[in-house]
């Protein structure tokens, strides 16, 4: 029998990760899939191995040739495939055992969602393998199922959902693929750009988000404040009145904690390179972008040089950031 979805594995390095994620995948509910299951470490022949013990000819083993990086492997899932639906475990995430049966369900009820996602149970990761509950989940639990168009103030910096809780149908996975050289600590953000609204959220916690002490994405601040900075500018950029957008946004995002106002100097300045947007900001929004540029002086260039970097990441998404109606 033909599998229904097809799931999408990662893994680098993270060989006792990987063990519990594969576990919970043998444990789901619905059983009808197949596992592609990338392993982009070249000298680590673990993941491979233990495979062939389970004796499970659902599993397909790619090994890579060289180090493909986070960015360029995640693309691979997004390459098209013969299933009905497609799926992605990360090697430090699992999933509850209703996960596929639910998602797969709710796809079937609802044929003209090309996108589901699933909340999230939060872990951290601590010393010796260990592990924590942190008791919170990536939504408020008391929110109802739902679904989001484009656009939406709160992927203006973020996504909405998640590698890791997500299934998408097969033959639509071909449109999503994204630049290689993405910083992969937005790459879910950049991906969402490129959907087929709206997207289905169910508010039940069906997968498991690990921080892990060990990550692919980058512990400079500066990286961040520049990636997100391109999503700011882009998003304003679709907008119709990209000046009444800016002002929206700001105020949602004056609320949060920590502080994302140096993004919006970024933005200002360097990237939309429009200084009347600065009548915007109030005097404390200054005193906190003052206090930022402080600490950051040295990190100024750094930012600059690496937005011209990525400069082909933000013109792809200027070109695919749905413009506002």
């Amino acid at each position: 029998m033909k599998a229904t979805c097809r799931v999408y594995l990662f893994t680098y390095k993270r060989n006792h990760l990987l063990i519990r994620a594969i576990n919970s995948l043998l444990k789901q509910t619905f059983q009808n899939w197949v596992c592609e299951l990338h392993n982009d470490s070249v000298e680590d022949s673990f993941p491979e191995q233990y495979i062939k013990q389970l004796h499970d000819n659902r599993f397909i083993i790619k090994n890579h040739e060289s180090n493909l990086g986070g960015t360029k492997s995640f693309n691979l899932a997004f390459t098209g495939c013969p299933e009905k639906y497609a799926s992605i475990l990360e090697d430090d995430n699992w999933w509850e055992p209703d996960f596929l049966e639910q998602m797969i369900n709710i796809m079937d009820s609802n044929p003209t969602i090309n996108i589901a996602w699933s909340n999230m149970f939060i872990w951290r990761e601590v010393a010796d393998s260990n592990w924590v509950n942190t008791g919170k989940t990536i939504w408020n639990e008391t929110e109802t199922d739902k679904t989001f168009n484009w656009p939406a103030n709160r992927p203006a910096m973020a996504a909405l959902h998640s590698n890791g809780a997500m299934i998408y149908k097969g033959a639509e996975a071909a449109n999503y693929s994204i630049p290689d050289n993405c910083e992969f600590s937005i790459i879910e953000p950049v991906r969402e750009r490129l959907f087929k609204f709206p997207i289905y959220l169910v508010s039940k916690p069906m997968a498991n988000f690990s921080h892990t002490i060990s990550t692919s994405r980058s512990n400079q601040k500066w990286v961040w404040t520049a990636c997100q900075a391109m999503l700011l500018s882009s998003f304003i950029e679709a907008a119709n009145a990209s000046q009444q957008k800016f002002k929206e946004t700001l105020a949602i995002y004056r609320q949060q904690e920590p502080s994302p106002l140096s993004n919006f100097f970024v933005a200002i300045f360097f990237i939309l390179k429009k200084p009347s947007l600065c009548k915007f900001l109030t005097l404390n929004d200054w005193l906190i972008i003052n206090k930022w540029l402080i600490k950051n002086i040295f990190n100024i260039l750094k930012i600059k040089a690496y937005l011209t970097q990525q400069q082909n990441v933000y013109t792809f998404l200027k070109e695919n950031t749905v413009k506002s109606p």
